[in-house]
């Protein structure tokens, strides 16, 4: 089964009991929504997706072998 390397931000990191990184069996084909779903990761919440340091939406589809970074808004005065 591929595999994919996932990178969750700030608070997201709270969804992979604060891990900075993890590894993930996909599904060929998958989309990055569908991956993060299965940790419950809020989609309403992501702000910013890279897939090999390159910004792409939710519906990017995963092959394997990826890096995906998941950023959540982040807030400041």
């Amino acid at each position: 089964m591929p595999e994919v390397t996932l990178q969750l931000y700030a608070g997201f990191r709270k969804y992979v009991d604060g891990e900075s990184l993890i590894h993930v069996a996909i599904e060929p084909n998958e989309t990055i929504e569908q991956m993060i779903a299965q940790f419950g990761v809020p989609v309403q919440e992501v702000r910013i997706v890279f897939c090999n340091n390159r910004l792409v939406d939710l519906a990017h589809r995963l092959s394997g072998g990826e890096t995906i970074g998941i950023f959540p808004a982040i807030g400041g005065g």
